[in-house]
């Protein structure tokens, strides 16, 4: 992940649990449960906390978006954190977070384009979860931006096309499930994705 791909805001050395996250909250009634983590990966603008968000409404699930967990963890924008300490000392807080995120409660977590780029990282994806890896050309996640200034990458979009290219082996490394999301909506893929969950086994129904 760049600096482009951040989101968010934060509570320095508050607990976990203490750290309110407002979309991490759960719908009002569970209607299913998970056996283990959902680890959502995939280049900028894929959709992964677009696509984790839905799920959590559809299923009453909780979602997490690890860019704005860092983000209320540190008390700071991760484009703070990366000119502070250098994209070394973000990953380095990138791969305590998914660690600590990967021990709780298994939940829907949406995680930034470059958590791939640590091997650590990539251990923690293969050992502890289901990866949903969400695949997106990067011409057509820059045409799912409105705000380019938000992604500054996508103004020199020959770079966007090889940093993908080259994460894209990495991606199918970890990848537990494979969605191609090319022209489709956010519940579309929702909806494809919790088929694939339930298959996978990953994903049960609650008893009514």
């Amino acid at each position: 992940m760049t600096t482009g791909e951040s989101r968010g805001a934060s509570a320095q050395g508050a607990a976990p649990e203490a750290i309110q996250l407002g979309p991490l909250r759960a719908a009002r009634k569970p209607r299913y449960q998970l056996t283990r983590p959902v680890f959502f990966v995939g280049f900028m603008g894929a959709g992964k906390t677009s696509v984790s968000r839905k799920l959590a409404r559809m299923l009453g699930l909780v979602s997490i978006d690890v860019d704005t967990y860092i983000e209320r963890r540190e008390e700071r924008k991760v484009s703070q954190i990366f000119a502070d300490e250098g994209e070394a000392g973000f990953r380095r807080i990138e791969a305590q977070v998914l660690r600590e995120l990967a021990g709780r409660e298994p939940a829907l977590i949406g995680c930034g384009g470059g958590v791939v780029t640590t091997p650590e990282n990539r251990q923690v994806l293969k050992e502890c979860g289901t990866v949903v890896f969400l695949y997106v050309t990067a011409d057509e996640a820059r045409g799912r931006i409105s705000d380019l200034s938000t992604r500054p990458l996508f103004n020199e979009i020959e770079e966007a096309r090889a940093r993908n290219a080259a994460r894209l082996p990495l991606y199918q490394e970890v990848a537990t499930i494979t969605v191609d999301t090319a022209g489709k909506s956010v519940s579309t893929i929702a909806r494809e994705v919790r088929q694939a969950l339930i298959k996978e086994g990953t994903l049960c129904a609650l008893p009514r």
